[in-house]
């Protein structure tokens, strides 16, 4: 029995659900690292699509064996590590693979916080293209943030600036990597809080990571709509020939249906799972914009506002281009039926031609069966009247009484019957012994 460990005599012998750790250890998988002020957190996205998640797990483990870190949690989906400079955790996701390593010792204004350098041999043996790389640093402050923030929106429409956590927070960015191929995001607190600062900083890591997955579906996007809208075009030319179908074009027909069904498959087998991957990445960018709790300052363009006005088209094309797939596959669906519908009639009304013509040949052939047996009938009764007229004429060298034609004549009638009654048995027997 896989009982519970308790020291709780009240819970002892208790059998264990199988599931009991794995649920209690997902509660609280992926924790915020704490982040000091002045701090410093480095992020690295790295795809994960063709890629076995095995090569990344050594990969990471490659990192910490050049840094001489010490590992704290091992697991294939989570590596947590530190050094003395740095904390270290590394993320395996469905779709991507995440790095974060921050600063644990706090800067000053003299010497700011240490950033990483990742070994020029670990860059050029990642595993998979690197999609994201970010850095957000974090310090401190007295000063009136909202204040900081109208002053700073005059620096132009490209810069992006946030008052969150109700306030306490002031948050800037461009959303642009910068020269080094950094995305750049600043912080300002009055909340000295290493833990909060730590899960505002992860929520916007999460935020930007998810924002990128959300939009990488746009080139499918791009590619899908005009092959769709030649599908679209095709199924309508097909829908309309269907009503004016001429005979004996079915096959023609079926196969340009095939055709495009084939074409709308392959579209939607090559953009399906994209598109409503980025459509749950868009609303986990809603949830953490939530979480952000932003505030509203006049003058001032929110993260959100820059985000949302970008992202939320693209998600509603998404969603387009998804309705759109299911609705030109139950067209196709329906026009197939229409022509199986259609070919089902036209068998129906062949084979009644075909039961009609083989009714009319029955027919015939009962006639003509009956004309061959008159005919027959006749035949046999002619050949036997001769064999029996020459029968008579031998009896009459004994017997001159007898007239062998007015014989014959008197005995016609009983052989033309015996004949018919002899064939008619025959047919009978040939016809019983057919079944």
């Amino acid at each position: 029995m896989n009982e519970l460990p308790t020291t709780d005599i009240r819970l002892a012998g208790f059998e264990r659900d199988p599931r009991w750790q794995d649920v209690f250890d997902e509660s609280h998988r992926r924790p915020p690292l704490p982040m000091p002020l002045p701090g410093v957190l480095t992020h690295l996205v790295f795809r994960t699509d063709d890629i076995g998640s095995d090569r990344h797990y050594e990969h990471v483990h490659a990192l910490l064996f050049a840094w001489q870190a010490k590992v704290d949690l091992d697991r294939p989906d989570q590596v947590l590590a530190h050094t003395d400079a740095f904390a270290i955790k590394w993320e395996r996701h469905t779709e991507f693979c995440s790095i974060t390593v921050l600063s644990r010792e706090p800067g000053t204004e003299d010497v700011p916080p240490p950033e990483p350098d990742f070994p020029a041999s670990w860059r050029e043996t990642a595993p998979a293209p690197l999609l994201l790389a970010l850095r957000v640093t974090a310090r401190g402050t007295t000063e009136d943030l909202a204040r900081l923030l109208v002053e700073r929106q005059q620096r132009g429409p490209e810069h992006m600036g946030s008052l969150v956590n109700s306030g306490e927070a002031l948050v800037e960015t461009d959303f642009r990597p910068g020269p080094d191929g950094f995305t750049r995001i600043s912080i300002l607190t009055t909340d000295l809080s290493t833990s909060r600062v730590g899960r505002l900083a992860q929520r916007l890591t999460e935020i930007e990571t998810y924002r990128l997955l959300a939009l990488y579906s746009w080139p499918d996007v791009q590619w899908a709509g005009p092959k769709l809208n030649d599908i679209d075009r095709g199924l309508m030319d097909l829908t309309e020939e269907l009503a004016d179908l001429k005979p004996g074009t079915d096959s023609s027909f079926l196969i340009r249906l095939t055709a495009l069904a084939g074409e709308l498959e392959r579209v939607t087998a090559q953009t399906h799972f994209r598109l409503n991957a980025s459509s749950a990445y868009y609303d986990l960018v809603q949830r953490r914009l939530e979480d952000l709790r932003e505030d509203r300052v006049s003058g001032a363009q929110r993260l959100s506002s820059f985000i949302n006005r970008r992202l939320n088209p693209a998600a509603r094309t998404y969603r387009s281009i998804l309705n759109r797939q299911r609705e030109m596959s139950d067209r196709v669906a329906r026009t197939s039926q229409l022509l199986r519908s259609r070919v089902d009639v036209e068998l129906a009304e062949q084979n009644q031609a075909i039961l009609k013509s083989m009714n009319h040949r029955a027919e015939q052939s009962y006639l003509l069966q009956q004309t061959v047996e008159g005919l027959s009938v006749v035949a046999v009764s002619y050949y036997a009247l001769g064999i029996l007229s020459y029968v008579l004429g031998i009896l009459t060298a004994y017997d001159h009484s007898i007239d062998p034609k007015l014989w014959a004549g008197m005995l016609a009638p009983v052989v033309v019957l015996l004949t018919w009654l002899g064939i008619r048995h025959l047919r009978e027997r040939v016809h019983k012994g057919g079944h």
